[in-house]
């Protein structure tokens, strides 16, 4: 069998977060709160982020003409970002976006199929601050009406 190349060092460490396009954002709120324990952490006027153990889900109101259901954006945590940029660069990989933030820094690619891709890496991965912080308590309902959330 041959030797397969060495793979290209990005210094990928694992997922940080994922998020998806939903219809209701209120109704999947509630689901992933009242029925899977998930804590709210951010929120935001087209999205809210929900933190279990030190994984991030997104909720992003889907845009017109977007299904929902779909994922938004795929971030895979990277263990330094020193020389990040040059790297993907070489790898010939279109970056669309890069953002600085207190917490961490971004680096957005373009994958195959039109998947959105961020590189994410933060001091502190256990860190998941939100410009947007978690609403008070009570502002989307009781749920009352989701038996089928």
């Amino acid at each position: 069998m041959p030797a397969r190349p060495a793979p290209r060092e990005f210094g990928l460490v694992g997922f940080d977060h994922v998020d998806v396009k939903v219809r209701d954002r209120a109704k999947a709120r509630r689901f992933f709160v009242e029925q899977l324990g998930m804590d709210v952490i951010g929120e935001g006027p087209d999205h809210t982020f929900l933190l279990f153990g030190d994984q991030v889900l997104g909720l992003r109101d889907a845009k017109e003409g977007e299904s929902p259901g779909g994922i938004d954006h795929i971030a895979l945590r990277v263990s330094e970002w020193t020389g990040l940029r040059n790297r993907v660069t070489r790898a010939r990989v279109t970056i669309t976006g890069e953002k600085e933030r207190n917490e961490s820094r971004s680096l957005y690619l373009r994958g195959p199929e039109g998947l959105r891709l961020e590189l994410v890496w933060r001091p502190d991965p256990h860190v998941h601050s939100c410009e947007h912080p978690a609403p008070p308590p009570g502002l989307f309902g009781t749920g009352e009406d989701d038996e089928d959330a």
